[in-house]
């Protein structure tokens, strides 16, 4: 195997980042977002972006052939929509016209498939899933190192992922019962700082500068939503202008199983890996297939485009010159164009607006009787306004509501521990037979005691409230021609039992009701 010990630590790092930047965040389940699965790629186009994409993850950006092949012979790609894509199209190589592309459209894809790594070989060599058994034990540290409070017994955070998980892997004898014997002293010995473990990796298997981009990026695209996770961390840090190295860790920790399972394995692996190595080397360039795909792709788009022209460009309803009785701004969530139409069709002179559900208010809240904040917000953003319900009036209710809610969480506890659950769930179980039927129907739903008004805290000063307000109504185009009743409706979800609760609000406010804003 050729050496690399010659590769720069800056260059090393700074590979490492581009790597990192290659994978999207993950918001958790509390706030859960919608993210652009292509965020680390934003800067490619599509075709570079498969082409990227094919070679560590095995994946395609586009529709299968067939696909377009369909709408093409419908009508519902023109033959316009497809000579606009071609010329729009910046590959030199692309179809020299539209029944060149009509014809690579009737061409079935090869099936993609990422290049392998070092632990696709070991279980080629051994017969041992290698992939499926890194993905576990990283799994099954993972889970209690990045617990938020939701398991009974979770994992210290006091040390960094890497220093965490070879403290972790040292005693866990897993891997060597499964075949890989000396795992737990071989991650002993590694270094004690991540980015010498990832300098030390390289070196060991060979890895040219050139290939390391496109390497690091798929053994963390091989992480899957724990490195997506851990990227998060790091956006998160960022936006509060500070820094995280979780995902570099993880990625260290990934290539501590690669380094050791090509020890293991070398005699068997080594000339096939060297030509994967080369394969790595190669610039990401897209192929005929991807960027016929792209073209298609973009035609697809262009007929989508053009059929909603054509339906924007239908005679408006006359507005209402009147005076309205009713302007109601609502939240731009789907689920909010229900009430919207069925009020517009009420009275033709009631007036709804979209507007995000937030309503322009950074807010910071914290909740009666808890010491949570709650960022009420689009999750890229930094609050600037902080809030919390209730006042010094509401200090003896605050105190035996955190009473309460420690009681009930202690009893939760209990129900649920190692021990105690076994005689539970004996003792008590038909007691609570009752309770799962009115669960299961849905007649325990009923939302508990309202929170205290909230109110700004630090409290706000008339001055800078209607700047606020001014800001707000200019964002929602509610200037003039005011109405003399105007709402803004917030929305929110009576959710039980449902790890996803934060879907059901509102994504702009953060995954929490709108109440607040």
């Amino acid at each position: 195997m050729k050496n690399n010990s010659n590769i720069d630590l800056s260059i090393l790092e700074a590979t490492v980042d581009s790597a990192v930047r290659q994978i999207p965040p993950l918001w958790p389940l509390a706030s859960q977002v919608a993210v652009n699965p292509f965020l680390g790629q934003t800067t490619d186009g599509l075709a570079e972006a498969g082409a990227r994409l094919a070679r560590v993850g095995g994946i395609s950006l586009v529709m299968p052939n067939q696909w377009y092949r369909n709408r093409i012979a419908s009508g519902e790609i023109s033959d316009s929509d497809l000579t606009e894509a071609l010329a729009a199209s910046p590959h030199a190589q692309k179809p020299v016209d539209i029944d060149a592309l009509k014809t690579a459209a009737t061409e079935t894809r090869q099936l993609l498939t990422p290049l392998p790594t070092i632990a696709d070989f070991a279980a080629n060599a051994s017969g041992t899933d290698w992939p499926g058994v890194i993905a576990e034990r990283i799994g099954s540290w993972a889970g209690g190192y990045f617990d938020r409070g939701q398991a009974l017994w979770s994992a210290p955070r006091g040390k960094n992922a890497w220093l965490a998980f070879c403290g972790h892997a040292t005693h866990d004898l897993t891997t060597e019962i499964i075949g890989l014997t000396g795992f737990a002293a071989f991650v002993a010995n590694a270094p004690e700082n991540p980015m010498e473990a990832i300098a030390r990796a390289t070196r060991r298997l060979g890895i040219s500068a050139q290939a390391l981009d496109s390497y690091f990026h798929q053994l963390l695209f091989s992480l899957g939503g724990w490195a997506q996770f851990a990227r998060y961390e790091l956006w998160k840090a960022e936006l509060g202008e500070d820094t995280d190295s979780t995902i570099a860790d993880l990625l260290a920790i990934r290539l501590l199983w690669e380094e050791a399972l090509f020890d293991r394995y070398e005699s068997e692996i080594s000339e096939n890996w060297q030509t994967v190595c080369h394969e790595h080397e190669r610039p990401v360039a897209p192929s005929e297939a991807e960027i016929v795909g792209a073209i298609l792709q973009e035609a697809a788009e262009r007929a989508a485009q053009r059929g909603l022209a054509q339906t924007l460009m239908t005679d408006a309803i006359e507005p209402v010159r009147e005076r309205s009785a009713l302007q109601a701004v609502f939240c731009i969530d789907v689920r909010s164009e229900v009430f919207r139409r069925s009020l517009e069709t009420v009275n033709s002179s009631i007036r709804t607006f979209g507007f995000a559900g937030f309503f322009g208010v950074f807010t910071k809240h914290r909740r009666f009787a808890s010491d949570t904040n709650e960022l009420r917000l689009p999750v890229l953003l930094n609050p600037t306004v902080t809030t919390s319900s209730g006042g010094p009036e509401d200090e003896g209710t605050d105190k035996s509501s955190r009473f309460k809610a420690r009681a009930t969480r202690a009893w939760g506890r209990f129900k649920l521990a190692a021990v105690s659950s076994f005689a539970f769930v004996e003792a008590m179980g038909p007691v609570y037979v009752g309770k799962l039927v009115r669960d299961a129907l849905g007649f325990n739903g009923k939302p508990g005691p309202a929170d205290p008004a909230p109110r700004f805290n630090p409290e706000a000063e008339p001055k800078a409230r209607i700047e606020m307000a001014a800001t707000v109504l200019r964002a929602m185009s509610l200037t003039s021609d005011f109405s003399r009743l105007v709402l803004l409706v917030g929305h929110g979800a009576n959710v039980v039992n449902n790890p996803h609760a934060s879907s059901l609000h509102c994504g702009a406010c953060g995954g929490y009701s709108g109440d607040v804003n």
